[in-house]
């Protein structure tokens, strides 16, 4: 949590330095006093002098000067023949009590320029302690506009005047329109018109601002590289000095750069969204053109076959004609499918899980690959005492046909494809393994992009590549993980993790029954 920006007060410092210049005129008089049997008046002259210069630093010069002068009148007084009156018997005695009086101004006079530098010189270093802190703080902020209150409160508390907001939603619209602004404060019609005219100008508005001088109120907009992306207002703040509202104008432009950055990073973003959406609009035409051209062809083959030599084909040869075709057909339902399937998973992560048998999802799939030619294959290895799973049993299953399916590709055809279901450490495991040439561990995560076909490995299989990318998004749709190892003995072994749930009460007692 950011700390907020304190503007320590004056009040409580100057009165300990007004106590303290007081104390030293005391003391001061009492050494005077004390010492007055002991030298001469014009040595306690010269500790009037110093009494009056030790004061001069912690008192406004105003009030050292008006008591330079009644301490002077009091010294002539009480230690000056003849005594209790202001009569002077010698000439040079009153040339002393001149001088004396001209030191002490020019004294006093000397200690308030350095007093005044001081006082300047701290003030710039508290103002370049607050710029920095403020600058800090929207370097930190993700969202610059969220703290739009927070200009205002610091503005209301560096200037003790109220203060109103005028900040840009988007791009400065052609006409004046409340929608397209944030607006935090009190504004009158007028103030409002006049907060829009320094938005859309870039500048000050206000006494000594040398526009609109007649105003009360000051207007300062919020400036970044040419252009404002708001105003403020800061009302009857007619009355000020200049280096206050320079810094008043240091905050807001700050906030103004900060909004101009935070902008320039959205449109960035969105840049490479929309180039990141075009490349995989292209990727995914390149994709299904490439792949669908090739069954297309095929089935067009056959097909044409059938229809012009059907009568010169045997029985033998039209059946196959037909598997062809029947082949193809449901490869490039298989290609659509997953297409679809992962561009609905993109945009709706909702799924439809129940509780289901990891023995039911393995035995629907061995069904299916049992009838056709690389389902001999296929080898089913499940853990006794499975818990029921929390899934979709659909897009489960859909997951470890792809991986099955890929598993066949890319390993020899006379070796086996083994599915493993089993229990970890607070998750369920579904694991696919072959004995294939393996992928190499730079490409573990490249894999499972969108289009990566067959790009890790020397097989050129064909495919739409958005197999893995689909089982990576039905992993994550469940709250689990896909990995890819290399086992020791070979190959490669895809592992689906899923996290564990507790089975109902009611439901397990009907599990049991």
């Amino acid at each position: 949590m950011m700390k907020p920006i304190v503007i320590t007060p004056k009040e409580s410092r100057n009165k300990t330095s007004h106590w303290l210049g007081g104390a030293i005129w005391l003391v001061g008089w009492l050494a005077i006093y004390l010492l007055d049997t002991h030298l001469d008046f014009s040595n306690l002259a010269m500790l009037l002098v110093l009494t009056s210069a030790l004061a001069a630093v912690c008192l406004p010069w105003r009030i050292s000067i008006v008591l330079a002068i009644i301490f002077v009148l009091a010294f002539d007084w009480f230690f000056i023949p003849p005594r209790g009156t202001f009569t002077v018997d010698f000439q040079q005695h009153t040339v002393m009590l001149l001088v004396m009086l001209v030191v002490n101004i020019i004294v006093v006079s000397l200690m308030a320029v350095k007093r005044a530098q001081s006082e300047r010189a701290e003030r710039h270093a508290i103002e370049a302690d607050r710029l920095r802190a403020w600058s800090d703080r929207l370097l930190e902020s993700i969202a610059p506009h969220e703290h739009v209150d927070e200009l205002k409160n610091l503005l209301e508390q560096l200037s003790s005047r109220q203060v109103a907001v005028l900040v840009l939603k988007n791009s400065l619209p052609p006409q004046d329109d409340i929608q397209q602004v944030w607006l935090l404060g009190d504004a009158g019609i007028e103030q409002r018109h006049a907060l829009w005219y320094c938005t859309r100008n870039n500048q000050q508005l206000g006494r000594d601002t040398g526009r609109y001088e007649m105003f009360s109120d000051v207007y300062l907009p919020l400036r970044a590289r040419g252009h404002a992306l708001g105003a403020v207002l800061i009302g009857n703040f007619s009355e000020h000095e200049f280096s206050t509202r320079v810094h008043l104008q240091a905050i807001c432009d700050q906030f103004g750069n900060a909004l101009e950055r935070y902008r320039l990073q959205q449109q960035e973003i969105n840049a490479r969204e929309h180039a990141q959406s075009q490349l995989i609009r292209n990727n995914l035409l390149a994709a299904i053109s490439h792949d669908y051209r090739t069954p297309l062809a095929t089935i067009m083959g056959a097909a044409s076959s059938l229809t012009e030599q059907a009568d010169k084909l045997d029985s033998n040869q039209q059946h196959q004609l037909s598997q062809r075709i029947f082949d193809e057909a449901e490869r490039l339902n298989s290609i659509t499918h997953n297409i679809l399937q992962l561009a609905r998973l993109d945009a709706d992560k909702r799924i439809n899980c129940d509780w289901q048998s990891a023995e039911e999802i393995t035995g629907d799939l061995l069904r299916r690959w049992r009838g056709r030619k690389s389902g001999e294959r296929l080898q089913i290895e499940l853990h006794p005492d499975l818990p029921l799973v929390w899934c979709d049993s659909v897009l489960i299953a859909q997951l470890l046909e792809n991986l099955i399916d890929n598993a066949l590709k890319y390993s020899p055809a006379d070796s086996a494809v083994k599915v493993v279901a089993n229990v970890g450490e607070n998750h369920f495991l579904f694991s696919v393994s072959d004995s294939g040439q393996g992928i190499d561990i730079s490409l573990h995560e490249k894999i499972f992009e969108p289009f990566q076909r067959g790009s890790f490995s020397k097989i050129q299989t064909p495919g739409a590549g958005v197999g893995l990318a689909l089982c990576r998004a039905i992993a994550s749709a469940h709250n689990g993980k896909l990995s890819v190892e290399c086992p020791p003995e070979g190959g490669s072994k895809f592992v689906l993790s899923l996290p564990l749930r507790e089975l109902p009460t009611q439901q397990s007692s009907e599990v049991k029954s």
